[in-house]
């Protein structure tokens, strides 16, 4: 792993984002000039935010053994009285029928292992440069 993420411009306002052996598409809406054909940035930050969780629940109930069917994970978002920056998310959690009781807790606990969640409340240094 090199611990980076190139970015190539394509046509119109779509980007890729390549590193080791994925790629990642994006593009802008189209009421920002994009042809909406992947999703923006933002909604993949969000994605990463949603699948994180989600990937350390079903690591919960794998250690647990526990049913998968029926475990599913939204998360909301509002955005701040200006309407430029969200200001909340809400985890919205659902657990299959007959899910112990006992273990509940515990599988909240594992949605905030996620990394993404922790990288924003002790935010990394940003620095910028022309190379």
């Amino acid at each position: 792993m090199n611990n980076e993420i190139k970015i190539e411009f394509g046509s119109g306002q779509k980007l890729s984002a390549v590193s080791d052996d994925y790629c990642i598409d994006v593009d802008m809406p189209v009421n920002e000039g994009g042809e909406g054909s992947a999703p923006e940035p933002t909604h993949l930050f969000l994605a990463s935010l949603a699948t994180c969780a989600a990937h350390y629940a079903r690591k919960f109930c794998e250690s647990k053994s526990l049913p998968m069917e029926g475990l599913g994970l939204k998360v909301r978002y509002k955005y701040n009285e200006q309407g430029n920056q969200i200001a909340k998310f809400t985890y919205e959690l659902t657990i299959p029928e007959g899910f112990p009781e006992k273990y509940k807790a515990a599988l909240l606990r594992a949605l905030d292992l996620c990394p993404i969640k922790k990288l924003l409340l002790s935010p990394p240094a940003f620095q910028l440069e022309i190379v």
